[in-house]
């Protein structure tokens, strides 16, 4: 009886083949991309994405086109990263799709009731003026960050929210419908819930 051999190769280069033959060089290259924070070369992305760097530079512009990568000209040529818009849709999808219409509403309530009692503490309309009228030594600094992000969530959970609402087909059908259909979802006020 043959004894069991143990495998004796590298796992590192052993996932990274199964990747290769389990995704096109395109889907290689987005994937690096949208984990991409700064601005790279067309030839690190390729490299990451173990592709040619010609053919990460035509997948970038692709992905560039569609508003997936932000680019930025050099004197040495041009640089990718993830843009924000695409970082923006994913949450948006995630949050429309992981929580129900009602737990979207609950919320937006709850965000809007940390705004308003950030208002009420510190007698301002939002986080820029809370930074004019604070001094270097005083607290509330960190509020100023933390109201900053309870604001980009709100406009997250009102855009997620909005899809419930949102049919592609509506604008080409030629049914006249009883509702004023010359707004999209995202500028319908849903209870008194937006911005």
């Amino acid at each position: 009886m043959e004894k069991d051999r143990l495998w004796t190769g590298d796992v590192n280069e052993a996932v990274v083949e199964e990747w290769k033959d389990e995704t096109s060089p395109f889907e290689r290259v987005k994937e690096v991309l949208l984990s991409t924070t700064s601005f790279h070369y067309a030839g690190t992305i390729a490299e990451r994405a173990r592709v040619s760097e010609p053919s990460a530079r035509k997948h970038l512009r692709t992905l560039a086109d569609s508003g997936f990568a932000a680019t930025e000209n050099t004197g040495q040529g041009t640089r990718f990263k993830r843009s924000s818009e695409s970082i923006a849709m994913e949450r948006i999808k995630e949050l429309h799709t992981e929580l129900t219409r009602d737990e979207l509403i609950a919320g937006i309530q709850s965000l809007k009731s940390q705004i308003q009692a950030y208002q009420d503490e510190y007698d301002v309309t939002n986080p820029d003026d809370l930074a004019l009228e604070l001094e270097p030594a005083d607290d509330g600094w960190e509020i100023i960050s933390q109201w900053q992000a309870i604001e980009e969530n709100l406009d997250l959970a009102q855009a997620a929210l909005s899809l419930y609402d949102f049919d592609p087909d509506r604008g080409s059908s030629d049914e006249a419908g009883s509702s004023d259909r010359s707004k999209g979802a995202f500028a319908e006020d849903i209870d008194g819930l937006s911005a």
